[in-house]
């Protein structure tokens, strides 16, 4: 049986949502919702529970909560922290680019549990497999809060910061990038009427290859091979486009990988 925390959610978008609708389901006690909007906190604590009250004034935070969960984005988090009721829980955020030491001028017990998933309001997904990764100021506080996250996750490791950044930044070209390639994709289709569900075979492929090879190992493609007719031919088609730009600086990128035996 897990022990109930008395969690307090700073933040109501879609990690807010995902992580505190997972807690609730784990047995946790989500005691409040605070979001600069109200709407967005009203509707998080509609959905976790008729127990659950929110607020757009941080001054109105409870302060007799175990741990204060900062899901919001980096640009707001400094303020928000600094505008914090004094109190004794623990405060952690889960952002992958963020140092730990944000909360250091504010509260002695502070740390990160960073979900390395892409989620939205919208998607249920599985966070028995969602990476957890967790820090904390000390090892009274690292113990709950691996504890807290064992009980959504089966994936739970300690990092510091910096292996946390490297991580983030990791997320971005592997997720972030990639999305934005299949939008790009999307375009160059629609343009001929042809439809994106041509791709997802291919996708999904990709995607099973990567899981089981190093995916420098199973690069393919014009460029792995130097096969500058097909990508000039490719460069003829994108014409002077930004996506021509990009175009480039990818394939020149695989190239010097290739060169230097990365791939």
């Amino acid at each position: 049986m897990v022990k109930q925390c008395n969690i307090v959610m700073i933040g109501a978008g879609n990690m807010a949502t995902r992580l505190s609708i997972a807690l609730a389901d784990a047995g946790h006690n989500i005691l409040q919702v605070y979001s600069r909007t109200l709407r967005s906190a009203k509707l998080l604590a509609e959905e976790l529970g008729t127990n659950t009250l929110y607020t757009d004034n941080i001054e109105e935070i409870i302060t007799e909560a175990h741990l204060y969960i900062f899901s919001i984005s980096d640009q707001a988090l400094s303020d928000v922290i600094a505008h914090m009721p004094s109190c004794s829980g623990m405060w952690v955020h889960t952002a992958g680019s963020m140092p730990m030491d944000i909360f250091d001028a504010y509260t002695q017990r502070y740390g990160v549990m960073y979900p390395m998933q892409t989620v939205s309001k919208e998607r249920t997904i599985d966070w028995s497999q969602v990476p957890i990764f967790i820090e904390a100021s000390n090892v009274e506080d690292i113990t709950m809060l691996e504890e807290v996250a064992r009980s959504i996750s089966q994936q739970v490791t300690q990092c510091n910061s910096q292996q946390r950044q490297a991580l983030h930044l990791a997320a971005v070209f592997a997720c972030n990038f990639t999305n934005h390639m299949y939008a790009i994709a999307e375009q160059l289709l629609r343009k001929q009427g042809i439809n994106f569900d041509a791709m997802k075979l291919l996708i999904r492929e990709t995607e099973l290859k990567a899981e089981n090879f190093s995916p420098g190992q199973v690069q393919t493609g014009p460029a792995v091979r130097c096969d500058y007719n097909v990508m000039n031919k490719h460069l003829a088609l994108l014409g002077d486009s930004p996506e021509s730009e990009l175009y480039r600086l990818i394939s020149n990128n695989i190239i010097e990988y290739a060169k230097h035996e990365i791939l």
